[in-house]
């Protein structure tokens, strides 16, 4: 690694989000960058959510934090009132960078889009090296594609851009900013906590879906699969755990499901980190029949980490780790008919333990936490002769 004397002073910039998962996020970039920086100044909202166990970290909190647009009534007051706070976030972030500008020499940008073009602009103006660490992939709804507008900018202003998997170097068409792209800035699984503790043959024929209870994650088109998959096998049992606006729907619908058919249907609410490696121990197959643009979601590697089988869409980095057949399996899109065959064909499959055994080696040899810290360094290292490769 390199020596102290030569690190880096970083500042990780991130967003107020409601949610929690990005402070789990956020918790692991700093134990990441602890060896291999300085100094860390982090600058966000609801910082008492994040761990910070290193006396590099100082923290500047900004006092904001937004809302889901439909936790408050009207809408349209909702929605003026989230404008407000993105604009507020961005200006008050600026006015750390500005407050703090010569304590860092790198501003890393990291589950900040798409609201932090003002404190890169301010970043630029001080001259400091700025890179956005990308978890994302292409948007098809509407908000996202308005958003992606500024794109071409930010791609244009920073000095490196770090996907989190390579393909999302097509998926975001970052091909023509290929002087600025640096290693990926993939996080890591704690393979001692999560690993398998109950073999394939030691399970129920449990089948789950594990994240926010929202459309575009297609828990929708899983419950409506269940009954599906049930008709084709009885001896199958579901889980379904997370949080989210669909929850009361996702009730009322497994229950409607259950009543009248042999079907047991578990439904757990949000599921805390400590909890999710005895959960995953816990199923047969993992699914995530997401329609959504995604970076690469944590609880696919968990998954993999504790020897479930994952049936996944092949959408943003999803597809650089699951290989169907040899890592997990695909699917071809998120309708219920096709869930349901695929959970059969998964389930059916003659050789599934060696494909959770190939599955447990991917992460063993690319998601550690020794594999981050050397990803993270060559990022750094990077940074500082200059941007891109």
């Amino acid at each position: 690694m390199i020596q102290n004397d030569m690190n880096p002073k970083v500042a990780v910039v991130s967003f107020p989000w409601k949610s929690y998962a990005p402070y789990k996020f956020l918790s692991d970039l700093l134990k990441i960058l602890e060896p291999i920086s300085d100094k860390i100044v982090l600058i966000d909202g609801n910082t008492d959510r994040i761990n910070i166990t290193s006396e590099k970290v100082e923290v500047r909190d900004i006092g904001v934090s937004v809302h889901y647009l439909k936790d408050i009534k009207p809408i349209f007051y909702s929605a003026i009132l989230w404008i407000t706070k993105c604009v507020l976030v961005q200006f008050k972030t600026s006015l750390e960078l500005t407050k703090h500008r010569k304590k860092v020499d790198v501003v890393m940008f990291y589950v900040a889009y798409p609201y932090y073009l003002l404190p890169l602009i301010v970043a630029k103006i001080f001259r400091k090296k700025t890179v956005e660490v990308i978890t994302r992939s292409k948007h098809n709804s509407l908000l996202p594609k308005i958003f992606s507008l500024q794109d071409p900018l930010l791609f244009r202003l920073l000095d490196g851009i770090s996907p989190e998997s390579k393909a999302l170097i097509k998926d975001l068409g970052l091909e023509r900013h290929k002087n600025k792209i640096l290693p990926e800035g993939a996080r890591f699984i704690d393979v001692s906590r999560y690993t398998a503790k109950k073999t394939l043959n030691e399970r129920e024929n449990v089948v789950g879906f594990i994240g926010r209870l929202r459309k575009e994650k297609g828990v929708v088109e899983f419950v409506e699969a269940i009954p599906l998959v049930a008709r084709e096998n009885k001896d199958v049992e579901f889980l379904i755990g997370g949080s989210g606006d669909l929850l009361g729907w996702v009730k009322e619908e497994c229950k409607r499901i259950e009543n009248g058919n042999n079907i047991k249907i578990t439904i757990t609410g949000f599921i805390s980190e400590e909890a999710i490696p005895e959960c995953l121990n816990e199923l047969k197959l993992l699914i995530l029949p997401t329609a959504h643009a995604e970076g690469l979601p944590t609880i696919i590697l968990e998954a993999m980490a504790c020897g479930t089988p994952v049936l996944a869409t092949p959408i943003g980095a999803i597809q650089d780790v699951i290989k169907d057949g040899e890592t997990g399996f695909i699917l071809e899109d998120n309708s219920p008919a096709c869930i349901a065959e695929n959970v059969m064909r998964a389930l059916e499959h003659p050789d599934l333990e060696r494909i959770v055994r190939n599955a447990r080696a991917l992460v063993e040899r690319g998601f550690t936490y020794e594999a981050a810290v050397e990803r993270y360094k060559k990022i750094l290292e990077h940074m500082e002769l200059g941007g891109g490769k």
